[in-house]
């Protein structure tokens, strides 16, 4: 049989049984709403019942771990060899996007941990092909289709998720494709082991990067034809684990190692998508250091519409506003200690139709507008893709707790304090980056993920002679011609904007 048709029958085979698990997976849920909504666990009225402290989590570093680069890097707090008042930086940017894999962007990276080739659900081995700027369709990247794709560490069914059969998430850039966000690694500092925090999606992602945590939300909102919500809409709702016993713990987790969705959905329960749990800038709070969370309002992306005493304070349209004032914030002199920074649709990369190049434009204008300002010496910026969006990735994550980790994402650290064309394979997720702003302003740690998480110092030396000053890479945007006629009627329609009902 000629390649090809083996390859077409192949995907022939997956289709069908793509098929059988999904309506499994469909009727699993379907009958657990049915059972919430006849009043067995649902919670409507939502939930302020916290993450249990600090305690260590499966696979974890421990807070002991000697100092040191790779999976067995820093550990918990200031321990690889700075103390908080010899660290010069002073402003944290915390950029935010969607939905790309390492392997997406830089499999094909020279010294990165990459990949040439994935394996599918049928054992073929394909050839990761050259990336596009725009893809459509959407690749599906729920919870269950993280822990489909990792398939209990063998990382060969990401062809299984939704339009995984067009092997499209067989994919990484080129230089050329992405040749910017190339040049940050030439210069600063590449991470080739930063997992997200969790299986996927968006929401559940969104809420680790805020607070070590995700209140145990395991989906995005039910209600996907609306926009907005979170806590101004009592009505919407949506899935997470029950408060596991240590016993039933081990159960999912078991059951994630062998791809079980039947017996994962069993200890989910529906709510209300709203909460109150501790958020990192609480404890910014606590110590009168500022901050600012940039997010559309009534984005899906916005976390903080979910966290109730947030959203409901006086942070909300001062300390919590639109992303599009960051521009205005950085040229006034207002940027704060501490920020987020959650890029609209049009320009966060998420596949289904926006452009990669356009969403490299904008990041390279915030980035360049930083150094040309005068918080670039003392600045660092982390640069991060919130879950792997059904893009292949070969590296298995570490099973921390029943939430994941999820497949690597690309990161990205600029600062004059990073290490020069450094790429860094220290263990890290989004709570890592929180525990590089508690490490350098001395806050106390929420979670068991961002206590036992390491620092991030590997990523800097605060020794180098070079002056900050001299570390600039001022970058051009690219033209980005040749779009699709559809995404490029999006953008002439809505700007940044455009592609706004892609929020999952």
């Amino acid at each position: 049989m000629l390649d090809s048709e083996r390859l077409q029958a192949a995907r022939r085979r997956a289709a069908r049984r793509r098929m059988v698990r999904r309506r499994r997976r469909a009727v699993a849920v379907a009958i657990l709403l049915l059972l919430t909504l006849l009043g067995g666990r649902a919670l409507l009225a939502g939930d302020d019942t916290p993450e249990p402290a600090a305690q260590q989590v499966q696979g974890a570093p421990d807070a002991g771990d000697s100092p040191g680069g790779g999976a067995g890097g820093a550990g918990a707090g200031t321990d690889e060899g700075a103390a908080a008042e010899d660290i010069p930086i002073k402003h944290i940017v915390f950029i935010v996007k969607e939905n790309r894999t390492f392997d997406n962007y830089f499999a094909r990276y020279p010294g990165a941990n990459g990949a040439e080739f994935g394996m599918t659900s049928t054992g073929e081995r394909v050839p990761l092909a050259v990336a596009t700027d725009v893809l459509e369709p959407d690749l599906g990247h729920s919870f269950l289709d993280g822990v489909e794709s990792i398939n209990g560490g063998k990382m060969d069914r990401f062809d299984q998720v939704s339009n995984g059969e067009t092997l499209n998430g067989y994919s990484s850039f080129t230089r050329k494709g992405i040749p910017n966000y190339w040049r940050y690694a030439d210069n600063f500092v590449l991470g080739d082991n930063m997992f997200t925090s969790m299986y996927g999606p968006t929401f559940p992602e969104h809420l680790y990067t805020v607070a070590a945590q995700a209140g145990r939300v395991v989906g995005n909102k039910d209600q996907t034809s609306t926009e907005g919500g979170y806590c101004d809409d009592p009505n919407e709702t949506v899935f997470r684990f029950q408060n596991l016993s240590n016993k039933e713990r081990a159960t999912v987790m078991r059951a994630e190692e062998r791809n079980d969705a039947d017996e994962i959905v069993q200890y989910w329960e529906h709510v209300r998508a709203c909460f109150n749990f501790k958020v990192l800038p609480d404890e910014l709070d606590k110590k009168d250091i500022s901050w600012h969370y940039y997010a559309d309002d009534g984005s899906w992306m916005n976390a903080m519409l979910a966290i109730k005493h947030m959203r409901f304070s006086k942070h909300w349209g001062t300390d919590i506003t639109e992303e599009e004032q960051l521009p205005s914030d950085i040229a006034a002199e207002r940027l704060a200690k501490v920020n987020w920074v959650v890029p609209g649709p049009g320009v966060n990369e998420h596949p289904g139709g926006p452009s990669v190049c356009l969403g490299e434009n904008y990041t390279v204008s915030i980035v360049n507008q930083i150094m040309r300002s005068k918080y670039w010496k003392n600045t660092a910026i982390f640069l991060v893709w919130d879950d792997f969006g059904g893009f292949y990735d070969h590296v298995a994550p570490p099973h921390y707790d029943e939430m994941g980790l999820g497949p690597r994402t690309p990161l990205l650290i600029i600062s004059p304090w990073a290490k020069q064309g450094y790429i860094d394979s220290t263990e890290y997720e989004f709570s890592s980056v929180l525990k590089f702003i508690e490490t350098v302003y001395g806050l106390n740690c929420m979670t068991a993920r961002d206590c036992g998480a390491h620092s991030m110092l590997n990523a800097f030396d605060f020794d180098q002679p070079a002056p900050p000053a001299d570390r600039k890479l001022i970058l051009g945007e690219r033209g980005c011609t040749g779009l699709p006629a559809e995404t490029a009627q999006q953008y002439e329609r809505h700007g940044d904007n455009a592609f706004a009902a892609l929020g999952d």
